[in-house]
């Protein structure tokens, strides 16, 4: 199950948001077969969504300016201006030749005003870096134009305010624990956005001991946002192998890049000479939040100019997730074998479908969607060894409202009808794109599954159950005021965040696993 439930203050929505590698669970109960159709597939430079724009635009005659006021983690803001659209290809026009800068209050009063002269040499392209604007900051910003408009001067206002840069992070990286060589395995990764003010564009990279193995590049994730990446590799020796997903190439650069990356392992193994299944799971509620407050003054502290900037939020989120992986030695007629699933939790039976007619291909690897919201995708191998014949099974559901493609997750998995691959950069929503209303399941003290493949020669059954145990994690911070004086005078802030979460989750495998 991948879904996710918000609560945000003055308003309720529910977006989904959360899995790992997985089959997905949640809602009513969804007997079904599968659809023919997969989920539309879309470029990568296509924005899923900007729910906040970075940055603030102006217009006068054929001049534009696009500017934005964005806050370092060592307390450094940046305000760039640009007559293009910041941090896309494309090279500024005309020149920037002149500009100014000034701080406002909450009632819109200019407090400071910064001038900058004789810029034309710069081009269409201007930065500054100051210490002391706080989180919230109004300004107004004018620019003189030149080269544009013929012999023209265009005057161009914006009024940005100081944001935090963009704070990207690997919130989790799912894989199968065991793998077989030769065989390949989908590895997911969910990456976050948590400062909540902007969004940004990066690349979404796979690591096999040290060495890249694949990547989609050019993501995009949201203010606040959640997406996920798929991979896809086959590992070719066995032993113990060290998988890791990096973030890099953030646009806007990020905030804080020691939480980019996380590392998972994979024994991975020949086949044993009898079936091996297992499962994970885990249902996590997490509440996100903040109130800040910030104040500026005179110089003297004379006068006060009023509240600039406050701001209340809380977020609370419920995840859940199942993982499902199995081997057995045997092929199956895919054109003629069942696929069943039934998930319980407590005794109740939380989600039973089922995918007839797998495919009519013999062999080899195949992907399928069974027509779920959200979406599922089963992941189907058949091989013959050396050892004897092979076929493995898993289930993904995907974290997030999207997820992105990579080249090596095209190459094995994504055929169109035709049988053409692509490997366009590309991504698909996680379910039909709305929101989600449903109450979130709450697991009880075990959860089961009971997976069968039933063909006319054979029938294979891999049930689990998993006992569930409950970790709470906190890096809630209190609330705590400083002043400081730097470049815009006297500045007062005031804040406190809120970062809990219970965990609820296990294990189980076959004695073959062990």
């Amino acid at each position: 199950m991948s879904m996710s439930y918000k609560s945000v203050s003055r308003r309720l929505r529910a977006t989904p948001l959360f899995a790992g590698l997985a089959l997905l669970l949640l809602g009513n109960i969804n007997t079904g077969y599968a659809r023919a159709s997969e989920p539309e597939r879309i470029s990568n430079t296509t924005r899923y969504r900007v729910s906040k724009p970075s940055v603030a635009k102006g217009r006068s005659g054929s001049a534009t300016l696009s500017t934005r006021a964005l806050r370092r983690k060592s307390g450094e803001t940046d305000v760039e201006l640009s007559t293009a659209d910041l941090d896309e290809n494309a090279a500024p026009a005309g020149s920037i030749s002149r500009v100014q800068i000034a701080t406002t209050d909450a009632r819109g009063r200019r407090q400071m005003v910064k001038e900058y002269n004789d810029l034309a040499a710069n081009g269409g392209y201007v930065a500054f870096t100051y210490r002391g604007l706080a989180r919230g900051q109004a300004l107004q910003v004018q620019a003189n134009v030149t080269a544009i408009d013929g012999a023209r001067t265009d005057v161009v206002s914006a009024a940005p305010t100081v944001k935090l840069r963009p704070d990207l992070f690997v919130e989790r990286l799912s894989a199968p624990a065991k793998a077989v060589t030769g065989v390949p395995v989908v590895i997911t990764a969910a990456i976050g956005e948590l400062n909540q003010d902007v969004g940004s564009r990066a690349a979404c990279v796979l690591s096999v001991d040290g060495i890249e193995a694949d990547r989609a590049d050019g993501i995009w994730i949201d203010a606040g946002g959640l997406v996920s990446c798929a991979f896809t590799h086959t590992f070719e020796t066995t032993g113990t192998k060290s998988v890791s997903v990096q973030v890099p190439d953030a646009v806007p650069s990020d905030y804080d890049t020691n939480n980019n990356a996380a590392t998972t392992s994979i024994v991975v193994r020949e086949v044993e000479p009898f079936d091996n299944y297992h499962m994970r799971g885990a249902s996590e509620e997490r509440r996100r939040g903040s109130h800040i407050q910030d104040w500026s003054e005179r110089n003297d502290g004379s006068i006060v100019y009023g509240r600039d900037y406050e701001s209340n939020s809380l977020v609370t989120e419920t995840n859940q997730f199942i993982e499902y992986y199995a081997e057995v030695r045997h092929l199956f007629d895919l054109s003629a074998t069942r696929l069943s699933v039934t998930e319980s939790t407590g005794g109740a039976v939380v989600r039973s479908f089922a995918l007839d007619q797998i495919s009519s291909e013999p062999d080899g690897c195949l992907a399928r969607y069974p027509g779920t919201e959200p979406t599922v995708w089963v992941y189907i191998c058949q091989r013959v060894r050396l050892s004897g014949p092979l076929t493995t099974l898993s289930y993904v559901s995907t974290a997030g409202e999207v997820t992105y493609f990579s080249t090596g997750y095209d190459l094995q998995w994504h055929r169109t009808a035709d049988g053409t691959v692509t490997t366009d950069a590309s991504y698909s929503w996680n379910d039909a794109g709305g929101s989600h209303t449903v109450t979130p399941v709450r697991w009880g003290s075990t959860y089961s599954i009971d997976v069968v493949l039933a063909s006319a020669d054979a029938i294979y059954q891999g049930p689990l159950t998993m006992s569930l145990g409950t970790e709470t994690i906190s890096n809630s911070t209190p609330w705590a005021c400083g002043e400081w004086y730097a470049d815009w005078g006297w500045e007062r802030y005031c804040g406190d965040t809120t970062d809990s979460r219970v965990i609820v989750g296990g294990y189980a495998e076959s004695a073959g696993n062990r």
